[in-house]
């Protein structure tokens, strides 16, 4: 009689059955293969790929415009330790929801469990989109625009793109394998900003600055305000372990561990770094700067160093573009798993690997990057993944308040500058934001249909 007459409750359940069944064929016995992995994919590639999602251009760059507006190194200083410990309130935040709610999927998975499903659903779209894809061909456009070849804007275009196709090639092959090849780019990411840091330290200036600090008013602290949010920028992607713990071994205490040790390096390279750059440049010199780590590196090491640069942010970009395509198609595969409408999008290759949700991103992200619309929707729907981090960690200590040793005073300057954020971008583009909200609410009546 098959599934004939099976009203009500009944129905539903036998309709759950039916997509659980096909969810476990569509992916191809993802348990077998995650036993598999798991043996190569450990707490050094989990803390790797935290610092491959955080470490991207915007060390390089944020500071010279900082200096423009805020012309005070001990100001500059202190707005990088302050990002950086906003960081890690949110790393530990996440770290504790890690540990209560061990499944890949990020903002996704954690939303839905501490709201309401259709939360998210919707962070999850949004994620894959303006969080992911957008990022992604703007990373690959990077590593093109830095390499110093004489390239037109096409030629670059599509160097991108073919690094966009090669990583999503090599992420077929499975997680650990992918790890292999990501953990190397990695190590030449660290091993260019750890050069700046050990080599501003260790080389005397030739005209020492010093470092003063800001003059204390209103409008200081409204600048200082502004500039945080460029710093916050910069420290993004440390919630990037908990986007594929179903898939990493000892979930619970490997992505927590993860997650702190990479943005806890992070943390002390970036501010290494400023201070490796206040004390060789002087404020003048660095105010306006669009590429501040390119200044650092000709002081240091002259004309050669200036060509190194180059091809280090060019390689070290590979990483950045790597990671988010290891973590985008993951985010998606869960979203299969729970939803019949896009449970194609759960099925694995005898590696383990998403093929369609690998497809999916890398098709978005090639589409974002020939239609130069990545600026655009990061600027329209971007400061929803703000907000979408800002409600995680708000949830964690919402619905489990009564709990101990929550990580109270780090993950509430996390939240402060968070709504700082979501409050400036609001006051400063009100129709875009509004547009954003209103997108997101777009996305949100796609819920009934994905779940029939």
């Amino acid at each position: 009689m098959g599934n004939r007459g099976f009203t009500g409750a009944a129905g539903a359940c036998q309709k759950e059955r039916l997509h659980a069944r096909k969810v476990r064929l569509l992916t191809g016995g993802l348990p077998y293969f995650c036993a598999r992995m798991r043996g190569g994919f450990g707490w050094l590639s989990a803390t790797f790929l935290v610092v491959a999602n955080m470490i991207g251009t915007g060390i390089y760059t944020t500071s010279g415009f900082i200096a423009q507006a805020l012309p005070a190194g001990m100001g500059i200083l202190g707005l990088w330790v302050l990002g950086g410990l906003a960081a890690l309130g949110g790393a530990l935040a996440y770290a504790e929801l890690a540990k209560r709610y061990p499944r890949s999927g990020g903002e996704y998975h954690f939303l839905g469990r501490l709201y309401h499903p259709v939360v998210g659903y919707m962070a999850g779209l949004v994620s894959l989109v303006a969080g992911f894809a957008a990022p992604i061909a703007a990373s690959a456009f990077a590593f093109a625009a830095y390499l110093p070849l004489p390239l037109s804007e096409t030629a670059r275009k599509l160097a991108a793109a073919g690094l966009i196709l090669a990583l999503a090639g090599v992420h077929t092959l499975g997680l650990v394998r992918g790890a292999r090849i990501q953990n190397a780019f990695v190590l030449l990411k660290l091993l260019l900003l750890s050069g700046l840091v050990v080599g501003g330290l260790w080389i005397t200036p030739e005209t020492p600055t010093e470092l003063t600090c800001p003059r204390l008013s209103l409008e200081t602290l409204q600048t200082a305000a502004v500039a945080l949010i460029f710093v916050s920028f910069a420290y993004s992607g440390w919630n990037a372990a908990a986007y594929i713990m179903s898939e990493v071994p000892a979930a619970t205490r490997t992505v927590p561990r993860a997650i702190l040790l990479g943005t806890l390096l992070v943390t002390v390279l970036y501010v290494g770094f400023n201070y490796a750059l206040l004390r060789h440049l002087a404020i003048a010199e660095l105010s306006g700067e669009v590429v501040v780590g390119r200044l650092l590196a000709q002081r240091l090491w002259g004309e050669e160093g200036h060509q190194l640069f180059g091809w280090g942010v060019s390689l070290a970009m590979v990483s950045s573009v790597s990671a988010m395509l290891m973590i985008a198609p993951r985010v998606a595969s869960v979203m299969g798993e729970d939803y019949p409408r896009l449970a194609a999008l759960a099925h694995r290759n005898s590696a383990g690997a998403p093929l369609p949700a690998i497809f999916l991103v890398a098709g978005l992200a090639l589409v974002f990057l020939f239609s130069a619309a990545f600026d655009a929707v990061m600027n329209y729907i971007g400061f929803t993944l703000s907000l979408s981090a800002g409600l995680t960690v708000a949830g964690l200590f919402w619905r489990h308040r009564q709990e101990k040793n929550l990580p109270w005073t780090l993950g509430l300057v996390f939240l402060a500058l968070t709504a700082w954020m979501v409050t400036n971008n609001v006051w400063e583009r009100p129709w875009e934001s509004l547009a954003g909200l209103a997108t997101l609410g777009l996305v949100g009546t796609s819920y009934l249909w994905a779940r029939k």
